[in-house]
């Protein structure tokens, strides 16, 4: 169990970190072909200010998703272990009653 609960805890992490580097590579790699040229248009300037506002909202909608999935992974997990520690406990119970 610690162990599939371990994977749920790095996955969205994992996925966040890429994301975030993609996010941000997109964004850098805009500024970078800007640099050191005044000849950008207002109209050039205009989509890349919209592209980076639409990559901002993709990594926090992401975020938000990542969160809401990280949240019902625990969810499970304490389920999960809610239902173990009845099985044990009826478990103990049965062998108290049986002698074992």
């Amino acid at each position: 169990m610690n162990e599939e609960s371990s994977r749920f805890h790095r996955r969205p992490a994992a996925i966040a970190a890429a994301l975030g580097i993609a996010v941000f590579g997109v964004g850098a790699g805009f500024a970078v072909s800007g640099c050191g040229s005044d000849s950008n248009s207002d109209s050039v300037n205009s989509v890349i200010d919209s592209v980076q506002k639409q990559a901002s909202s993709v990594q926090s909608q992401v975020s938000t998703a990542l969160t809401n999935a990280q949240q019902q992974a625990q969810s499970v997990q304490s389920q999960a272990q809610n239902q173990i520690d009845s099985v044990q406990s009826q478990i103990s119970t049965a062998k108290d009653q049986y002698g074992y």
